[in-house]
């Protein structure tokens, strides 16, 4: 009789085990998923950087603020709309009628060409 009780509880005991191992793997590869994703969102951001910096170096050629604008411009603005954005005026541009969140983005935009230029990289 104990020795079926004790086979019960070392089947008992397999089987939690056997769950939590497989718990733990469906955990970690969750886990796995998630880095890669960052990853690749993280290497998509690069190539948008460099994608401008690039841009910016064919126009302005000064490396140090067109690193500058590249890396600090938000990464839904292009250099081309950077660029937009900076020779027409906020009238132009129909600033009063944005949602918040363009007014921000505009004001970021603008505020990325003082930045890079405070910081004497385009001398």
């Amino acid at each position: 009789m104990t020795h079926r009780l004790l086979l019960l509880v070392f089947c008992a005991s397999f089987a939690a085990s056997t769950a939590f191992a497989q718990d733990n793997l469906v955990e970690k590869i969750k886990q796995l998923e998630q880095q890669i994703q960052e990853l690749k969102t993280q290497k998509l951001q690069q190539k948008n950087i460099a994608e401008k910096t690039e841009q910016c170096m064919k126009v302005v050629g000064r490396e140090k603020f067109c690193t500058c604008v590249g890396k600090n411009l938000p990464q839904e603005v292009s250099f081309e709309q950077y660029v937009h954005t900076m020779i027409t005026s906020k009238e132009a541009l129909g600033y009063t009628r944005m949602s918040q969140e363009q007014k921000n983005v505009i004001d970021t935009t603008v505020s990325v060409r003082e930045k890079c230029i405070e910081k004497g990289f385009f001398n």
